[in-house]
């Protein structure tokens, strides 16, 4: 697009008057989506499987399963129907010739609606904007040792994104190619070696690196886990036991989805407006990209245009959340990068 000269981006922004409402950010773009078994197609089976469906849309948009089980989220879970915008039934062949097939049904929740209620009700809400995690997996199974691969079709593998999925986490598995064959060895990640496996991670570029070892020793039929989180001040290590090596995975998963929804999930608070400055704005291009970022964040409600200088803009945004949550926010996407001193709230957009 032609660089705009001072006077015309000014008055092509202020001239817009545009408001942009609280939106669809792009990282997770299924966070409303479920699919459930269902016991039948009739009214009494449709209206279990939609409630079973909007507790998994509950916890995952909450980031905790005890606040989605809570009180709070009762009457929410009483009437699914209400937010529902599409559903539909599947029939998912049985792996066994003689089995029959798995009935499903697929759900599409209204999100805006949802988070309104959510947020009314007074439940932490953890938006579309959440952190990249890179998982370094190392299993061993009765003295089978493996890393899991971004591209393998094996059981773990299958776990760890079914696991996400269920909590809205945006998980990179590693590709496991000679490069990092060369740079982490399984001895390196079931021993916690943080230095070998961060540099190693680098190329991902991943917020946050979550380290986890399941081991079913031989003789025995549970699954002992360890995992560790590393980056963005998480809390350290927690270990744990399963049934089975998915039961384990699942467990990792949630644990890491419940503490960073505690630090990035925002509770409604009395309205404020905070302005902020954004430089490097050089055209309607970048303009765009800039509103339409900020209204997409959880504490936001309104995006509005105060004044334009030069390649300089400044936004009020009027918040429904603390402003430490906005700031935790801008800080882990990767559009504006933080500039000079926290307390002036200005960024500098990136390319």
């Amino acid at each position: 697009m032609k660089r705009l000269t001072l006077p015309k981006l000014a008055c092509l922004l202020l001239g817009l008057v545009l408001v942009f409402t609280g939106a669809h950010a792009a990282r997770v773009t299924s966070l409303f989506q479920v699919e459930v078994n269902a016991d039948g197609r009739d009214t009494a089976s449709r209206d279990a499987a939609l409630a079973q469906g909007l507790r998994e849309v509950l916890t995952r948009v909450t980031g905790s399963t005890a606040v989605a089980n809570g009180p709070a989220a009762q009457d929410l879970l009483q009437h699914p129907g209400r937010f529902v915008e599409q559903f539909r039934f599947l029939e998912v062949p049985a792996h066994a010739p003689d089995a029959e097939a798995q009935l499903r049904l697929w759900v599409q929740f209204d999100g805006v609606a949802l988070a309104r209620e959510i947020r009314r009700a007074g439940l932490p809400y953890w938006g579309r904007e959440r952190p990249d995690v890179l998982v370094w997996l190392a299993v061993d199974d009765r003295g089978q040792r493996y890393l899991v691969a971004e591209n393998a079709q094996d059981a773990a593998a299958d776990a760890l994104r079914r696991a996400a999925a269920r909590r809205g986490l945006p998980l990179t598995v590693p590709l496991m190619d000679l490069q990092d064959q060369r740079a982490v060895k399984f001895t390196d990640v079931w021993g916690g070696f943080a230095s070998t496996v961060r540099a190693a991670s680098q190329r991902y570029r991943p917020q946050v690196i979550l380290l986890g070892k399941l081991e079913r020793a031989r003789g025995r039929s549970d699954w002992r886990s360890e995992w560790t989180l590393l980056g963005n001040g998480t809390p350290g290590s927690w270990s744990g036991h399963a049934s089975g090596l998915a039961d384990g995975i699942e467990q990792g998963i949630a644990e890491t989805a419940d503490w960073l929804a505690m630090k990035y999930a925002v509770v409604n608070t009395d309205a404020s407006v905070r302005p902020l400055v954004v430089e490097g704005v050089r055209n309607l291009a970048d303009y765009a990209r800039v509103s339409k970022y900020l209204a997409s964040l959880a504490p936001v409600e309104t995006v509005q245009v105060a004044r334009v200088n030069g390649e300089e803009v400044e936004f009020n945004l009027q918040l429904r959340a603390e402003e430490r949550n906005l700031r935790q926010l801008i800080t882990l996407g990767k559009l504006l990068q933080p500039g000079g001193d926290p307390a002036l709230w200005r960024f500098q957009l990136n390319p």
